[in-house]
Order: C-alpha cells, then structure tokens, then sequence
C-alpha cells in the first residue's frame, strides 16, 4: 500500500464507528475555537496598538514623571512610606527646577512641561456647559478626524477637541467645529474668581490609546489656562507640572534611550516612551487572552485523551483484521501509519471546523462591533485573523493528535499476527 491509500483506508476506518468518531472530533473543535478566536482578539488588540503607534509617528519622544514622590503616574513605582514632613502633592510634581536638570542629560534637546490643566467648563455654540478634561501638547501628532495639528509657535490661542464634544457644544460634525470658537472657563485656585479664555478649534481628534479621552491645548493656550488658575498662589507652587516632555536627538538606538531612562532615574525622574504607554496595555490583554487560550489547551488535553481512547478501542475491535494484514504481509510500520493517520485525520477535521467556526463568527462580530460599542475607534478590528494563528493553531493540534495516537498505533503495530488472529 502507497500513502494515498494508507490514508484512504485511514478515513474508511474512522467511519466505521461514525458516533465515536464524530465526538473525538467535537472535542478538538471546541478547543481550537477557543484558541482560535482567543488569538485572534490578541490580534486584533495587538495590530490597533501598532496602528496607534504609527498614527503619532514619533519614537524620538519621552514623557518623563517624577519618581521620588508618594504619587506616581508610572506603573510599578516602588512603595514608599509616609513622611508627614514633605508634601505628597508638591513631590509628584515637576518644577522649572526638574525641567533645567532634565536637560543636561546627552541627547535630549529640548524639555517642555506637560501642564496639569484645571478648566471649569467649555462652552460652544449653545448655552450648555460641560466639565473638560485636558492637557497642553505633548509633542505627538494625534490620529484626527478632521482638521490639523496644533501649533505651539503661535500665539494665538488653539485647541483640538475629543470627539465626544462635537454634538453637545452645537457642531454639526467635526467639519462643522472647525475654525470655530469655543469659551473656556477657568478659575483662580487661591481666590475662586472665574476667568473666561476663546480659542480656536483647529482639529477633531478619534479615539486614541494616546493621550485618552483628553482635549489638547497649544502651548500659548495653555500657559494663559495656567495663569488664570494659579493667581494668588506662592510662588513655590506656580509654575508646576505632573510630567515633562522631552524631545530626543534623531535617530537614537534603544540603547541610547535606555540609557537615558536610566540617567533620569539617577535624578529621581521616571521616562517612558510613547511605545512604553502602549505596552502597558498589550501586557493586560495578552494576560486575558493568555488565561482563555489556557482554558482552550485544557479542552485539548481532554481531547488527546479522547484520540487515545478511540484508538485504542478501534485496536481492540480490529485486532483479527490486524492479524490478517500483517499476515499478508503489510510491515509493522504501516499499521503503525494507518492508525497514526487516523488520528491525523481526526485532528484535522477538528481543527478545520474550529478554525472555520471562528473565523465565521469572528467576521460577525467584528461587524456588530464596527457598528456598535466600537463605532468611535477608527481602525479597530476586534478579532484579527492571520495565517501564522491558522498555521500555528493547526500545526500545535495535529502535532497533539498524533502523539496521542502513538501510543495505539504502536500497541497495533507490535501485535503478533498468530495471537491476533486467534483473538476473540
């Protein structure tokens, strides 16, 4: 017999006992779902990460935090015990001080603060008043849906709303909102008088793992916010901020930037780059769709013990016809085959319909989601599919199928033809 026909007798086989058969086969289908569609959100969430990082398109960036203070903006800053002496508040922030020391590090050129802006209200074309969260320029271009980017060397006052405000301030679209005039408020934190600021909407920006949810300022803009807010205090606690920006020279390797992290920490600064903030959430989601694709290689253990069994059985029924065969000749090592591609075979099919499954429901509820809960988020496709997860899912399922039928096709295989044929 040629390999055609060993796997042709193969698939004749597992015919024989459809039911059996049938349920091995569910069993690997519910775990190369699983897997599936798990790395396919891995995906997915992964390739809108790396779509975020090309969008701002600037690698030569480092928001630097303080590190020494009670409060910190970076994950896994070490703990710190309470000292009554020293103001939790004024230590977290960062001081025309912080910023002249931040630049006599080599390679970086030039160092902005990073505004911790308080502003009341903004105000549009209606009456209406709402709460807004923002932030002066860090230096990134933001992914926009219409209009430009800020411009830090003027000194007119500008502004890039979150698109979120658009229909609530009276605009149309975010077409609308452009060139058009919005009305900050903004109060005095030692005396509470309130101030009000007109800028110019300059762009409307989509969603972004950058900078979320956050209206942006242009520098003149938000110096004149910072003005208003800090008249009346001392002049200790003017001029502060909660985080640096520091440009980088062009054309740093990840040494060099290394490197300057580690300088910063020497000062009691902390720097992340733009790559470092998107890390964070690439490490929470591929904690999840690890635990869910642990669950799908449980069901698969289960399912190699299913192969097992099936095999083994088919074994013990077909043991005189094993006899025959290896009576007329048939090797050892082809009913070591035949039985190997049984399972082969069943591994395929299982991770065939799973694959196909989840693709199918995949492409489902990426559209829902286009149209629903992730309509803002231009560019996220929830489930990613690849040709790499295909392979890889197949190539890990038939590996597991045929392992678990080696210990069958070699119990077929060693099967003496006088004892076989003698078998009741």
């Amino acid at each position: 017999m040629n390999l055609i026909d060993l796997i042709k007798s193969s698939a004749g086989n597992l015919l024989r006992n459809k039911g059996r058969t049938l349920l091995t086969i569910i069993a690997i289908f519910i775990g190369s779902f699983t897997i599936y569609l798990t790395l396919g959100i891995n995906t997915g969430v992964n390739n809108y990460m790396d779509l975020q990082l090309e969008t701002v398109g600037n690698d030569q960036l480092l928001a630097v935090y303080k590190s020494d203070g009670t409060v910190s903006m970076v994950p896994g800053s070490n703990l710190q015990e309470y000292d009554p002496e020293k103001n939790t508040a004024e230590a977290s922030m960062i001081t025309p001080k912080d910023i002249e020391k931040i630049g006599t590090i080599d390679n970086i050129h030039r160092v902005e603060p990073i505004a911790a802006l308080t502003i009341d209200y903004i105000q549009g074309l209606t009456d209406s008043k709402y709460q807004l969260n923002a932030m002066g320029s860090a230096g990134v271009d933001l992914d926009l849906e219409a209009g430009r980017q800020i411009n830090n060397e003027t000194d007119e006052y500008e502004i890039v709303l979150d698109q979120e405000y658009i229909e609530p301030l009276g605009f149309k679209n975010a077409q609308d909102a452009l060139e058009k005039e919005v009305v900050l408020g903004v109060s005095a934190q030692a005396t509470g008088e309130q101030e009000t600021v007109t800028a110019k909407v300059v762009g409307v920006r989509n969603f972004s793992f950058i900078q979320a949810g956050m209206t942006i300022l242009n520098q003149a803009l938000s110096q004149r916010v910072q003005t208003i807010a800090e008249k009346g205090l001392p002049e200790n606690l003017k001029n502060q901020s909660f985080a640096a920006q520091a440009y980088l020279e062009d054309g740093l390797s990840s040494t060099q930037i290394d490197t300057i992290k580690k300088e910063l920490r020497e000062l009691g600064f902390q720097g992340m780059t733009i790559e470092d903030e998107i890390n964070m959430f690439r490490l929470v989601i591929n904690a999840i769709t690890g635990v869910l694709t642990l669950f799908g290689a449980i069901s698969l253990l289960a399912a190699s013990f299913g192969i097992i069994n099936t095999l083994y059985m088919s074994v013990q029924d077909r043991t005189r016809e094993i006899g025959l065969m290896k009576a007329l000749g048939m090797s050892r090592s082809k009913v070591f085959l035949t039985f190997s591609f049984e399972a082969l075979l069943i591994g395929f099919f299982g991770a065939l319909t799973g694959i196909l499954a989840a693709y199918g429901l995949g492409n489902v509820i990426n559209d829902y989601a286009a149209n629903t809960f992730l309509e803002e988020l231009t560019g996220f496709e929830l489930i990613g599919f690849s040709w790499s997860n295909t392979l890889t899912v197949m190539g890990v399922i038939l590996l597991i199928a045929f392992l678990a039928g080696t210990l069958p096709a070699n119990r077929a295989g060693k099967l003496d033809p006088i004892q076989a044929l003698r078998y009741e």
